[in-house]
């Protein structure tokens, strides 16, 4: 079965830490039949002016990282084997030019944007830093370059006000590509009730982080509180909307049973004995990551800017 990924930090891992021991590699991906990896440009910790440079070695890894990168078009059906899409986690590594976007984006193909990380920056304010102000100048923006790009928006660190304001503004549907339900556990990084409801109305993604934390409140979480997570959004009529945003290679605590690509057949199964049918699970799997990709595509149009 198809399965995809919207978000992992191996490469920053890779480029930046120079780790190893990865829970991502061609084998654990193939081995847990994952035809797409979203490979997160992660900006990391707060250092200004070293932002893009750090996202141009992470790119460079990218390149040596032994799975084919679909820096164009995607192709017409998905793939069966591990390939990889390129993403940028924190804004920051753009250091506030579109000009580092045309970049980046013209030698890889950008798919979606992670306003914030962790720290305020040139688009808005972090979930994390308690801000109720929304969006800045350069945020509205850079939407709308993004949106001419057919680059999504992605939430998933962005504060509610900076998430009302890419719900109500972005062309694009707005994506949460590794956050969960804030009313299973409480952390600012999930997302709220009305917050679901609001990216399944538009048509957006959320996928399901297996961060412990995330999952499960003060305790280890398990394949259990991951279906759960599933169920809740499922509940609010999130068929077409849900999937995985593991965040491996970005984390220390994962669920028993789920620390790599290679045990997502687990979870499927676990989804299958929960009664539900297969094509819901070819859904959750990949197919609705891959078909919100795929349309976001679809509206590149990239006209030119007035100097």
């Amino acid at each position: 079965m198809f399965t995809a990924d919207a978000h992992c930090d191996t490469l920053y891992e890779i480029a930046v830490m120079q780790r190893e021991g990865l829970r991502v590699t061609p084998e654990s991906l193939a081995a847990g039949n994952v035809g797409l990896q979203v490979f997160a440009m992660f900006a990391g910790h707060e250092e200004e002016g070293r932002n893009f440079a750090r996202a141009r070695r992470m790119l460079a890894a990218m390149r040596e990282f032994p799975i084919p990168l679909l820096a164009g078009s995607l192709p017409d059906a998905p793939p069966e084997t591990p390939h990889a899409v390129l993403s940028i986690e924190g804004g920051d590594v753009l250091e506030g030019s579109l000009e580092r976007l045309a970049e980046l984006d013209g030698e890889a193909r950008i798919r979606m944007i992670a306003l914030t990380w962790n720290f305020e920056n040139e688009i808005g304010h972090p979930a994390s830093g308690g801000s109720n102000e929304g969006l800045k100048p350069f945020g509205f923006e850079l939407l709308r370059e993004m949106d001419g790009r057919g680059i999504l928006a992605d939430v998933s660190h962005l504060n509610e006000a900076g998430f009302w304001d890419a719900v109500e503004r972005a062309a694009l549907p707005p994506v949460a590509s590794h956050s969960n339900c804030r009313w299973l556990a409480d952390v600012p990084r999930n997302l709220k009730k009305e917050q679901a409801r609001a990216l399944i109305r538009r048509g957006g993604f959320i996928g399901i982080n297996f961060y412990s934390n995330f999952l499960a409140d003060g305790r280890d979480a398990t394949l259990e509180d991951v279906v759960r997570h599933i169920d809740e959004l499922m509940e609010l009529g999130g068929e077409k909307a849900v999937g995985f945003g593991s965040d491996f290679d970005g984390m220390d605590r994962w669920p028993d049973g789920l620390g790599s690509p290679a045990d997502l057949p687990q979870l499927l199964e676990r989804l299958e004995k929960r009664g539900y049918a297969q094509s819901q699970i070819r859904d959750i799997a990949g197919l609705n990551l891959w078909r919100i990709l795929k349309s976001a595509e679809a509206t590149r149009r990239l006209p030119p800017r007035a100097s």
